[in-house]
């Protein structure tokens, strides 16, 4: 439950990309909104107690860039959802993680966004990962848009990495 979190965690809070990821790592939560827009996850920080975590990582993006033309609109997005999270959680760190890519679009646009994502974690300080640097096609689904299980370990793995560095901790596993 998203009351019941320690402080120390990690939580990770994103779209269905994220459902299975994470399940061997007992430090790290993981919050999955099917079908999350940015605008949506922004309003669930704001109005929703989702506890208090030393690192927050946000996994979002995915159903923004295919229905929206102008990426502009989503870097704003994520902008605002990146500087409200910082705000709220002053003491946690807050990592974002950037889009898959995915077969029905193209690298470019996918580059095109995760340099955004980028430009607005430089922007407001806070880290920014590339999953694409930790998954290959082999860890999709037939879909094309959904990670496997070895995608979700891929991810899990990625991602508790980046929970515990520079935290002092350990990971919990491998």
């Amino acid at each position: 439950m998203p009351g019941d979190r320690n402080s120390g965690d990690c939580l990770v809070l994103g779209d269905s990309i994220i459902r299975n990821v994470g399940t061997e790592f007992s430090d790290v939560k993981f919050e999955c909104f099917p079908c999350i827009r940015t605008e949506r996850l922004h309003r669930v920080i704001e109005n929703r107690d989702i506890g208090n975590a030393d690192t927050f990582i946000i996994h979002v993006g995915t159903n923004d860039i295919r229905r929206t033309v102008n990426l502009d609109y989503v870097m704003g997005d994520v902008y605002g959802l990146v500087n409200t999270t910082e705000t709220t959680f002053s003491t946690s760190r807050v990592v974002l993680s950037g889009v898959l890519w995915r077969r029905d679009l193209s690298l470019r646009r996918i580059g095109a966004i995760n340099s955004g994502c980028e430009w607005v974690a430089q922007t407001l300080e806070v880290t920014f990962v590339d999953p694409n640097s930790w998954v290959d096609d082999w860890d999709f689904g037939r879909d094309g848009l959904h990670i496997n299980r070895r995608g979700a370990r891929h991810l899990g793995q990625l991602y508790s990495r980046v929970c515990f560095i520079g935290g002092g901790r350990q990971k919990t596993s491998e």
